[in-house]
């Protein structure tokens, strides 16, 4: 690597998904939304709306939204569908472990100059329950829960709010995930990204989201990484 290519490796910036891709794929989301479910059908002001076992607790969420109820009734129902996903998220955190060799891939992407977000749909207490008992917080410049939103990826404003707080460049971003979501998400702002099939996406489904580049284990990630820094220096077309 020439040292014109090398000198703009201390601003690239790779995010990366948690579940599926760093860590177990173990949260029940089936029997979340059958929990949400049961609650939104108490519910006599949402008649009308109707959801599936299909629909996430997230569309969930926009929907009632969207159907414009009052600010009150909305943030009830809000508050509740976000303690629902906690729960499941946290008996979930208790349990996941590490896929292979992530530990020493994070350190060898960290010891290529790399900036590495974590960037999961999870909420704040999830998140930070997994990176402190798997012991990978400290490879990452930061970490980007959902917060108390229900706009996660592949909702624009996640991933441009996540760019945002790291000053990243679509030019300079790689979103590295295991799911349609995490694809779509980087598709929407311009960066490349990679496709892990260790979680929920098979490779059809990757591909079919447009994703750049797929790989079957986190632990290829630093080699596929090198080749896509070294190509601009090579070939303007990957």
């Amino acid at each position: 690597m020439d040292a014109a290519c090398g000198s703009q490796s201390h601003h690239k910036v790779i995010f990366i998904d948690l579940d599926g891709t760093l860590v177990e794929f173990c949260i029940d989301y089936l029997e979340a939304r059958r929990e949400a479910l049961k609650f939104l059908e108490k519910c006599p002001s949402l008649q009308g709306l109707k959801f599936t076992l299909n629909d996430s607790i997230f569309k969930m969420d926009r929907e009632i939204k969207r159907s414009k109820k009052s600010e009150g009734v909305y943030h009830e129902i809000h508050e509740r569908l976000l303690s629902i996903l906690d729960n499941f998220e946290m008996q979930a955190a208790e349990r996941t472990k590490l896929l292979p060799q992530v530990r020493e891939t994070l350190e060898e992407l960290r010891n290529m100059g790399l900036k590495l977000v974590l960037f999961t749909a999870d909420g704040d207490r999830a998140m930070n329950a997994i990176a402190d008992r798997t012991g990978i917080r400290d490879y990452f410049e930061t970490l980007v829960s959902r917060g108390s939103s229900m706009e996660v990826k592949p909702h624009p404003n996640h991933i441009t709010s996540a760019m945002s707080l790291v000053g990243s460049r679509p030019e300079e971003s790689v979103v590295v995930g295991d799911s349609v979501a995490d694809i779509a998400s980087g598709k929407h702002v311009g960066a490349t990204t990679v496709g892990v099939t260790s979680g929920l996406g098979t490779k059809q489904q990757l591909e079919e989201a447009g994703v750049d580049y797929v790989i079957d284990s986190i632990a290829e990630l630093p080699r596929l990484i090198k080749k896509i820094w070294d190509m601009p220096c090579q070939s303007k077309t990957r």
